[in-house]
Order: C-alpha cells, then structure tokens, then sequence
C-alpha cells in the first residue's frame, strides 16, 4: 500500500490504522480489497471525506490519498508531508499528529463500487479515444483532397482542363481513394501507413 498525503490546515483529528487491504480512518473501516490491479475509485465513490484523491492498485500496490490536518505551528514535514510506502499492519504514523490510542473500527464505511473503473474500461476508453483521432486525421486529409480535387473536376467536366491537370486530378483521386481503404490495412488502427498526397 501507498499512502500519500495531502495537508490541509485544521484542527480535525485523524487517525489511522491498517489492516491489509482496508484502513480504518477515525473508527470507519475502508475495505479495498475488491479493487482489481489496474482499476480505480473515483474519490466521491468513497464515504469518507478523508480520502481526496481517487484510490487505485497499480502493479499490485493500492494506493490512497488522505487528507491530513495540520496545526498553523506545525512542523514542515506535516506540512510538506512524503508519502508513506508499505506501511506495516497496525496504527499509521501521520507526520505532526500524536497516534493516541487505536481505535477499534465502530461501523463499516460505505463505497460505492459501482462507479469502479476497470483497467478493461480504461483500454476500451483509451482504444475510442484513439480510433476518433484517427478518424479525425483521416477526415482531415480527405478534406485537402476534396478541396484540391474539386476545381481540378470542374476544369475537366468545362473541357478547360490542361494535360497537367488531368494528371493531376488522377494523382489526388488516388490518393483519396488510398485514404478510403486505410481502415483496411493490417494492425489498423495501432499502426498506419499514411498514403503519401500528391507532390
């Protein structure tokens, strides 16, 4: 587990203990064992107002962001706190707060694990994320195509077209259609050969 920590100026007390996967956080126990690697909770999934920052488990190691009050003398490491890596089972302890006693947990804290966020859905996100930029790249070249193309095909449907012309509208209709089949190539849409427009 990682704990880090985000100071706030108060006089609140708080304190901490951990017992695996679940902190007990002044008497109300946050049990995260069923956040799979890669996931997260969003903060406001989470019944406490001490946890500011969304929690998730990245390479096995959960990680949660708790708020921690400070007196206005408080020393720099509680105002300018590092954060707390494996900490052992037992009381956690914060910089410039006294343990006091370990309170045993009197109710079990509410989360909403509805709103979890899975690494499935952080990929299927990121992969639409993805493909709309590419379509949005795509679009892109294909309207400098049409606007090179459209006055190219008026010359040639007035019979006004040079021979350069004709050569040219036949290379950037090429190209349009190239771009037409890019979703046809192999490893689309992780990895694209671009067509080349015209010179």
């Amino acid at each position: 587990m990682l704990i880090k920590l985000s100071p706030v100026r108060s006089d609140a007390g708080l304190i901490v203990t951990k017992a695996g996967d679940a902190l007990i956080i002044n008497g109300v126990t946050l049990d995260f064992a069923r956040l799979d690697d890669g996931a997260t909770l969003p903060a406001e999934a989470v019944g406490s107002e001490w946890v500011v920052r969304a929690v998730e488990r990245t390479g096995g190691d959960l990680v949660v962001t708790l708020m921690l009050p400070h007196a206005a003398d408080a020393p720099e490491l509680a105002r300018f706190p590092v954060d707390i890596f494996h900490p052992a089972d037992g009381p956690v302890h914060l910089p410039g707060l006294d343990a006091g006693s370990v309170e045993q947990p009197v109710v079990n804290g509410l989360i909403d694990w509805s709103q979890v966020i899975t690494q499935a859905m952080k990929d299927q996100a990121a992969a639409e994320q993805h493909l709309a930029q590419v379509a949005a790249e795509a679009a892109a070249r294909r309207d400098v195509a049409d606007d090179a193309i459209a006055p190219l095909q008026d010359a040639v449907d007035l019979e006004e077209a040079t021979e350069t012309e004709v050569a040219v509208l036949k290379a950037w209709k090429k190209y349009r259609i190239a771009l037409i089949r890019v979703p046809d190539q192999p490893g689309y849409p992780d990895t694209i050969d671009w067509p080349a427009p015209p010179a």
